[in-house]
């Protein structure tokens, strides 16, 4: 039986609030050993950082501005990603993504220092060259710095959901046309909130997306953890939520 989507959302409130407590427990009980924790460790930022993503998503829904909060689901898809990359790959992933923080340190340098308006004091200075100084090895996991590369790694149509709120997060026509309706010749006419035609509506169900790609993302975190201990109130959580078990079969495999 379908359900609405506002039965649909009430489920995913409660299931964010339930996740939100499970967050809250003392998560540093469970890292691994100190050789072996930087999975652990970048996991934690990405993890935390994704549920303030979903905190943002839902109240910006609750205000009406759910069409506003595409750049906020992109980037939740990006931690999820992230999140389950960690989870297969560990250290090796952790070695592509500080490879990939080289190189975007290294930009914000260069701008800087071209631009000639902003200056770095001589402590920030010599951090920032030791991290242009770093040397870190090449593995097969760099290719997944790609958003695209990793997306079609994970697949379960991340790649095609995340292409399409990236058309609503930067500037364009696609973000624009929303705006207006110039389909009937001779006449525009013109919205000030984001109007979809006959398309469904994308945003209708923005609680439950950030939700389900919180439980996503925490679910692989749970596999960072020394004894796995989310296991039982994640199935709990997922299956009280209506999550279909099959998908999250697919994607913890």
């Amino acid at each position: 039986m379908s359900i609405s989507a506002e039965q649909r959302n009430e489920k995913a409130y409660q299931g964010l609030q339930e996740l939100t407590e499970l967050l809250k427990l003392d998560t540093g009980l469970h890292a691994p050993p100190s050789g072996d924790s930087r999975p652990f460790t970048i996991g934690w930022g990405l993890v935390a950082a994704l549920h303030r993503q979903a905190c943002a998503v839902v109240l910006l829904h609750r205000n009406g501005l759910g069409h506003e909060a595409a750049p906020n689901r992109r980037l939740m898809i990006e931690y999820m990603a992230q999140l389950q990359w960690l989870s297969r790959d560990g250290e090796d992933a952790v070695d592509s993504m500080n490879k990939a923080f080289q190189y975007s340190h290294g930009k914000l340098r260069k701008a800087v220092d071209t631009g000639g308006v902003f200056t770095y004091e001589d402590e920030v200075a010599a951090a920032a060259d030791a991290v242009a100084a770093a040397v870190i090895p090449p593995n097969s996991a760099n290719e997944f710095n790609l958003t695209t590369k990793l997306l079609g790694r994970l697949g379960n149509g991340l790649p095609e959901i995340w292409a399409s709120e990236t058309q609503h997060s930067h500037s364009g026509i696609a973000a624009a046309r929303v705006f207006f309706d110039d389909s009937l010749e001779g006449t525009v006419q013109l919205y000030d909130c984001p109007h979809y035609g006959d398309a469904p509506n994308p945003d209708e169900l923005s609680p439950f997306v950030a939700f389900m790609l919180l439980y996503f993302g925490m679910e692989a975190f749970n596999d960072l953890m020394v004894g796995a201990p989310w296991t039982d109130e994640l199935q709990r959580i997922g299956r009280a939520a209506g999550l279909l078990e099959s998908a999250a079969d697919e994607m913890s495999t």
